[in-house]
């Protein structure tokens, strides 16, 4: 079975522009089995204040003729939750209220720091807004279940890491682990999210990988995070033996939110 990816965006999300029929060309051409969108929902977003979302029925319309436009791919519609303790019941809504093969749950920005931008760190302190997104990570696997995967816990680390090279992730262990320990404990699966990876030393990749494999962890899914068709898989073939490397031999795919996985 074709390695394919977990973790895609489109011009569906608040921050891309990409057309998704040429991710279906590109899947085409490297004889993949399945495609899958997981577009953003970041309710109240700290920036502006608004709903970053998308018109659910216009995409599941598009899906529905590009499925019959392409019928040797299986087109499957997932989701990128951004975490907002204060919108648990709109985002449970979502979820109830539509169908999604993949969840994946990210932590992108809380209270008022946005995670991707270096804004906050310089603000609050690097070491010290580190501490507090490892923090909210695990407040946000204890108290949110709904979801499958667990995108990017690095995310907020590659931010502070392009502030300050010195940065190790080993500095976060306890806090890590105690994330690691309770999405294994519930039965998620842990995201390799290659664009962050970019940024980041292959010794921190190998870490994670390591530390989740040494505490029990089974699912692993990778992914591009692509928001380009340029990303769409890029990078795969570089980490799929370090993956294994880690004692890992399988990665994990969703459809209908019922996990599934092939040999790597």
């Amino acid at each position: 079975m074709k390695i394919h990816d977990q973790h895609v965006h489109s011009y569906y999300s608040y921050d891309c522009d990409q057309a998704i029929e040429e991710y279906l060309i590109s899947a085409t051409k490297q004889e993949l089995s399945y495609f899958v969108l997981t577009d953003h929902c970041d309710f109240n977003h700290i920036n502006s204040g608004e709903d970053l979302f998308f018109d659910l029925r216009k995409q599941d319309e598009e899906l529905i003729e590009l499925q019959n436009k392409y019928p040797n791919i299986k087109i499957l519609r997932g989701i990128e939750i951004g975490y907002r303790p204060s919108e648990l019941l709109r985002i449970q809504k979502i979820i109830k209220d539509n169908h999604f093969d993949i969840i994946n749950l990210s932590l992108h920005e809380l209270d008022d720091i946005d995670y991707y931008f270096k804004d906050g760190f310089l603000r609050d302190g690097v070491k010290n807004t580190l501490g507090n997104y490892f923090q909210k990570q695990l407040e946000m696997v204890n108290n949110f279940e709904n979801y499958d995967v667990l995108c990017h816990i690095d995310f907020g680390f590659k931010t502070a890491y392009l502030l300050d090279d010195s940065l190790c992730i080993k500095d976060y262990e306890d806090t890590i682990k105690k994330i690691m320990q309770t999405i294994i404990q519930k039965g998620k699966a842990f995201e390799l999210n290659v664009k962050v990876q970019e940024y980041l030393p292959i010794e921190h990749t190998k870490y994670l990988l390591n530390l989740y494999k040494s505490l029990g962890g089974k699912y692993i899914t990778i992914s591009s995070d692509a928001h380009k068709i340029d990303k769409f898989c890029d990078g795969f073939d570089k980490y799929i033996p370090i993956i294994k490397d880690a004692g890992f031999d399988s990665l994990t795919y969703f459809i209908n939110r019922k996990k599934y996985q092939y040999n790597i």
